[in-house]
């Protein structure tokens, strides 16, 4: 009986909650982010590091159910407010960091 109940769980449960979870955010937190830059910008840095936070949850603890639950939790939340994800914001920030390290003409290479 148990085992039905934790397979019901993580088969509908879990998906079903993410969902309603997208939902409530993009009705009722989206717009009210986007009403002043500054909220935007505040919320933008709390997503990146609720992400990292995560995804740091995640290394530590794999085979733990609640760590993959609570980082598409986050990354849900993340989408559905339309805020950049961590992933993007390290991509744009290798890809400063590279186009600096050309400009300075390091490790012998100039453009």
């Amino acid at each position: 009986m148990e085992n039905i109940l934790n397979l019901l769980l993580l088969k509908a449960g879990i998906p079903l909650l993410m969902l309603v979870i997208g939902f409530l955010v993009g009705k009722f937190i989206r717009p009210w982010i986007e009403a002043k830059p500054s909220r935007l910008s505040r919320a933008s840095e709390i997503a990146l590091i609720a992400d990292r936070v995560t995804d740091e949850m995640r290394l530590i603890a794999p085979a733990a159910h609640w760590s993959e639950w609570i980082d598409e939790a986050v990354d849900r939340v993340i989408a559905a407010c339309g805020l950049p994800d961590a992933d993007d914001s390290r991509a744009i920030a290798n890809r400063e960091i590279a186009s600096q390290i050309l400009k300075k003409g390091f490790l012998g290479i100039t453009r």
